[in-house]
């Protein structure tokens, strides 16, 4: 027998509720397979049998012998990741712990455990979380905004975008900079030349957000500020003081080697550049 736990855990390298997704995703499909087969008019009942018992999961090892779901020993229970909440199981059904899940009631035990994780699981903290969100802000009120504009207003720009117009417009170069210095109209074609991710990597470094509020660098408060790094050379890194979202730069001799350490400083985790 297989360990619950160990089997889902195995769908990824984080042993989250992401591997019991994809767990219940093979789940449902091995159970959508054997109502098929019930249901098909071409078979005969001995190919019905047949087809029946080769209904496997594939060997969370990622070789070796599949795997029946009765091999796995589950019951109707829904088995929390953490016990921090003083519980271990929880019933999905009544005497969930009595009743083991075979192929044939497979779909139904998918179904409860969807159920509990989506809805009933967790209503009541979704019940306190409208409470709050309502004292700030009416839930009603939403209908006028798609979800694309709750999203907007709630996390910012995932996927921040600028050109080169919002970057000197919306920026302040100062301490050595200027907008018409060469270093600042490198710094400028650098994050011109950032993708996505490069852009949200450095948003983070310089802002401690991986993303910008609505309305872009124009919505940004305080507004960067770029300043000339004092005794600084093409070995040198930036560095910040990401609260009040300040970039100390050097003057690099080339946007390669600006770039180059710019994304090598986004890189950097915890307090060593600041």
């Amino acid at each position: 027998m297989v360990p619950f736990d160990f089997y889902v855990n195995r769908y990824s390298v984080v042993p989250t509720e992401f591997g019991r997704a994809n767990f219940l995703k093979e789940v449902k499909e091995l159970a959508v397979k054997r109502r098929q087969i019930l249901a098909s008019k071409s078979l005969s009942e001995d190919e019905k049998n047949t087809r029946l018992q080769d209904l496997m999961l594939r060997n969370p090892m990622g070789s070796g012998p599949p795997l029946s779901i009765e091999d796995l020993g589950l019951n109707f229970q829904f088995c929390p990741s953490s016990k921090v909440h003083g519980f271990s199981a929880v019933d999905l059904k009544p005497n969930g712990d009595d009743e083991m899940v075979t192929v044939e009631n497979a779909e139904e035990y998918v179904e409860l455990m969807f159920d509990f994780c989506m809805h009933t699981g967790i209503q009541k903290q979704m019940e306190a979380f409208k409470e709050g969100f309502n004292q700030v802000f009416p839930m009603e009120k939403m209908s006028s905004f798609s979800h694309k504009e709750v999203q907007m207003v709630l996390c910012g720009n995932q996927s921040p975008s600028w050109n080169a117009d919002d970057i000197i417009n919306y920026t302040e170069p100062k301490l050595g900079y200027t907008r018409d210095s060469p270093g600042f109209q490198r710094f400028v074609r650098v994050l011109c030349g950032m993708s996505s991710d490069e852009r949200k990597a450095f948003l983070q470094f310089t802002t401690g957000c991986s993303t910008l509020p609505p309305g872009g660098l124009a919505n940004l408060h305080p507004r960067l500020t770029v300043v000339r790094k004092v005794d600084a050379t093409d070995s040198s890194y930036p560095s910040v003081n990401t609260c009040v979202h300040y970039l100390k730069l050097p003057e690099y001799s080339s946007e390669d080697i600006m770039r180059e350490r710019l994304l090598a400083a986004t890189m950097e985790k915890g307090f060593h550049l600041n």
